[in-house]
């Protein structure tokens, strides 16, 4: 028999056997309940898209792991590459969306360094090392989150912080952080957008002159994430799209999280649901005369083995499942964005399925060779080359893509790859394709749609200290809302608060 899907009662929240459900073109979980009889959630707006990822990642429901999304006393380990730090449940906004801060919450979270001294000190003994998120509430009202990110600096852990921006309006802060890779929650140039959204729609000035701040003073490349939502600012991404390229010296990547419904009733009311496939088809609007194709981002796993021959590190995502994060990348020609289909003759994703059933046949063959060993590198690498050439060369749009003579032009990148030139260096000199923009859409945090074969392989978490044993635990990100709020008011009562926050910084949660 086929292991049983669980999913998550939306009255009770409790772990209930759950199923699938195609209907009028959409996708539904159904879930039976036995207090709550039968309920439902949309998980896709288009069921062709959800089922075509499956078939392309060649998925087998009757294969995924028996996940009963037990989470706080799970001992499975997820080997996460992405791990979450709650600082604070602080914020100097107070969005009627969100579910963590101290109205949503209930009471405070903000606990002392000794506290991170621990989780952050357990975090660096995972194999391999996390990139570390600083997460919140907003992480930039602690007067000592760089004490924070020098710890994991110390522990060898890059971190990364999770911001709403407003701090960075300050050119003094943001010069101070301009060392972290920062992902600066920023949902369109209309301030009207933080009006309806976020009921703040002073928000928009602070968090522009945060962006003028980042470009002026930020050694990192950084992240726009993005919270869209139908009928609120789907029509502003074609303008948004526009405002990264301004900005493409300091943004490479762009966050696309559907609106959650995770808020009480009566907080927040919107007329449509929005789902991972409901973005990308706002995407897609947003370029209306060329082609935007999202893949999902898990089928990168597929070249793992080919990336050690190159050097290159394993993907964040890689492997976790079709119906997950999906990506698509835009390139720059210096005056605009294209998307990578423009750069093809051929739809992506039927680029995609050749090139994977490729990379499927070349795996015996590369499995025999040590990319650590000089002589098995480099046959590996012309195995490589000879296997992918021709699919890659029968998809570019060549004119489209490269400088100058194409001959020549493909003569000298393959004479490049060869004596190992790095991939970046290669595409600055030979081709049209700068300034990459990774666009991936991330589901966060909901609940009523997750199911437990999602979670079996997933490697973005939360990272805590459990606060009955003291060991440092993680937590899949989309369940961790299930259980934080029990274990941080055990934190909470554990450690107590952090000393008041540098002035400025606001405690509570006034406007502004």
């Amino acid at each position: 028999m086929p292991p049983t899907v669980y999913g998550i009662c939306e009255k009770c929240k409790r772990r209930v056997p759950a199923q699938h459900a195609v209907r009028d073109g959409k996708v539904y979980l159904t879930k039976t309940c036995p207090d709550h009889g039968l309920t439902e959630a949309l998980v896709s707006s288009d069921a062709a898209v959800w089922q075509r990822k499956r078939e392309l990642w060649g998925y087998d429901p009757e294969a995924a792991g028996d996940c009963r999304i037990n989470c706080a006393e799970c001992a499975h380990d997820h080997h996460p590459r992405m791990v979450f730090v709650d600082v604070t449940n602080r914020c100097n906004m107070n969005c009627p969306i969100c579910i963590a801060n101290i109205p949503g919450m209930g009471f405070e979270f903000h606990p002392p360094m000794a506290y991170f001294q621990k989780v952050i000190a357990g975090l660096a003994k995972l194999d391999p090392p996390p990139t570390i998120q600083l997460f919140g509430g907003e992480p930039t009202v602690r007067d000592d989150l760089f004490e924070i990110i020098e710890l994991c600096r110390r522990h060898g852990l890059h971190a990364r912080v999770v911001t709403n921006g407003l701090r960075l309006a300050d050119e003094e802060y943001c010069k101070r952080l301009a060392h972290v890779p920062v992902l600066i929650a920023f949902d369109g140039r209309d301030p009207e957008i933080y009006r309806r959204l976020r009921k703040n729609p002073g928000a928009h000035a602070k968090k522009m002159k945060a962006i003028e701040n980042l470009s002026r003073y930020s050694r990192r490349k950084n992240t726009i994430m993005v919270c869209v939502a139908r009928h609120i600012n789907d029509a502003q991404m074609g303008d948004l799209l526009a405002f990264i390229h301004q900005h493409r010296a300091v943004f490479n990547a762009c966050h696309l999280i559907p609106l959650t419904e995770t808020w009480e009733e009566g907080e927040f009311e919107t007329d449509v649901h929005t789902t991972l496939e409901d973005v990308e088809r706002i995407m897609a609007d947003a370029v209306p005369d060329e082609p935007v194709e999202f893949l999902p981002i898990g089928l990168l796993y597929r070249f793992n083995t080919i990336s050690q021959f190159f050097g290159a590190s394993r993907w964040t995502f890689g492997g976790v499942h079709p119906n997950c994060e999906t990506m698509t990348v835009f390139l720059s020609d210096g005056e605009r964005y294209h998307p990578v289909s423009y750069y093809l003759r051929r739809p992506l994703w039927e680029v995609g399925r050749e090139v994977l059933d490729r990379v499927a046949a070349l795996e015996p063959r590369l499995t025999r060779l040590d990319p650590r060993r000089w002589l098995h590198r480099w046959r590996g690498r012309l195995l490589i080359i000879r296997s992918l050439y021709g699919p890659v060369r029968r998809a570019i749009n060549l004119k489209h893509a490269l400088k100058g003579n194409t001959v020549l032009t493909l003569l000298r990148i393959i004479g490049s790859l060869l004596i190992g030139r790095k991939g970046r260096d290669i595409r600055a000199r030979y081709t049209n394709l700068q300034d990459p923009l990774r666009m991936i859409v991330l589901p966060f945090e909901e609940y009523h749609s997750i199911d437990g074969a999602r979670l079996h392989r997933c490697t973005a978490a939360f990272g805590f200290e459990d606060p009955d044993t003291g060991a440092i635990r993680t937590v899949p990100v989309c369940t961790w809302s299930l259980f934080k709020n029990d274990i941080q008011r055990k934190l909470a009562a554990k450690y107590g608060s952090a000393r008041a926050p540098a002035a400025g910084a606001a405690q509570a949660l006034p406007a502004t």
